[in-house]
């Protein structure tokens, strides 16, 4: 026969067992800490301490903290296993153990933190010999910050370029790189977000990614890069830039005879005369508004000099507090339903 059980004793039994599966994990990680700091300890007899193990135990401790909720704790304990990897020069074991606590500081929303061990982890990747993996670790730390510290992401791209471009890889350099142009052509929209000439740095930055592709001779991408070039020097009201670019650009095989030329002659034609019905029209083409969204929005709100802009969509009340607290309104709200293509780390 089964036992009567007062309403609501299944929950409290539930929580019971939780609590002590908690009490459990926490008993296990601090006698593996208590583990660590003995073979870290030297005497008499032994000169030397025992890194090998001791970070073994911090690892083991971290694992055991994160099964417990105990998050601050697991990261602490990840840093810690980071520290003794280096000492004894284990440059791969301690990159991957700062990107664990990037992402235990990730999943407590700690963004900032997170970019920062993320970072770190970038470094050590690099200087084990690893380029692949710290451009994709530096793009991930970009990435979390995006929302709260555009500026910062964007010098995250622009270093994680970097890392690829120096081991001769200008493909990959290129799809990095044109992810710092979109963000400071959306972080545009937000005045005084950042403390610098978004459409100047945005230009540069889409040549250097035209330059690059130009390298592998990938030809199709160029030609998006260059259309998205002129809409920058249009918004900066520099004709004459625009103009040079999409002049530029023919020394690029098949480029004459492209859609996004075509496009940019009638763009630059219309803008050139003053037309804004045409230009309205060129920049409601398929061709504009089927391409990324920072720059679909670019090509929305495009008018001629003194002819009313369109203006981004205001953010309601109800709309911006329900994003984090820490990310500006605007840059948020583009990202909610992008998946985190990196969750989980990298290897």
């Amino acid at each position: 026969m089964t036992p009567f059980l007062p309403t609501g004793s299944g929950s409290v039994i539930k929580v019971k067992v939780r609590m002590a599966h908690k009490e459990k994990k926490i008993a296990e990680a601090l006698d593996h800490i208590k583990a660590a700091e003995k073979y870290l300890k030297t005497s008499f007899f032994k000169w030397k301490p025992d890194y090998d193990s001791a970070a073994n135990e911090y690892l083991k401790a971290g694992v055991c903290y994160r099964n417990a909720k105990e998050l601050e704790k697991a990261r602490d304990i990840y840093v810690k296993a980071a520290e003794v990897q280096l000492e004894m020069k284990a440059l791969f074991h301690a990159a991957k153990a700062y990107e664990q606590a990037g992402l235990i500081s990730k999943d407590m929303n700690r963004l900032e933190e997170a970019a920062n061990l993320m970072e770190r982890a970038g470094d050590i990747f690099r200087e084990n010999g690893v380029p692949d993996t710290a451009s994709l670790t530096l793009e991930k730390a970009a990435k979390m910050i995006e929302a709260s510290k555009p500026d910062r992401a964007i010098m995250l791209y622009m270093k994680a370029c970097d890392v690829v471009e120096n081991e001769d890889r200008p493909k990959q350099a290129a799809e990095v790189i044109k992810k710092a142009a979109g963000l400071l052509v959306r972080c545009e929209r937000l005045v005084g977000l950042l403390s610098i000439d978004l459409f100047e740095e945005a230009s540069k930055v889409l040549q250097r990614e035209i330059d690059l592709n130009s390298e592998v001779e990938n030809y199709p991408t160029i030609y998006k890069a260059v259309l998205n070039l002129v809409l920058v020097h249009l918004h900066k009201e520099d004709y004459v830039a625009a103009d040079k670019s999409y002049k530029g650009a023919f020394n690029y095989p098949g480029f004459v005879e492209s859609e996004e030329a075509s496009a940019v002659e009638q763009l630059l034609d219309a803008y050139d005369q003053g037309d804004n019905d045409t230009l309205r029209a060129v920049c409601n083409l398929p061709l504009f508004k089927y391409q990324d969204n920072q720059f679909a929005k670019l090509a929305r709100d495009l008018a001629i000099p003194g002819e009313q802009r369109r203006k981004p969509e205001a953010v309601s009340g109800a709309d911006a507090g329900s994003g984090s607290s820490d990310a500006p309104q605007g840059v948020a709200e583009e990202d909610e339903d992008e998946e985190d293509e990196y969750a989980g780390g990298l290897l």
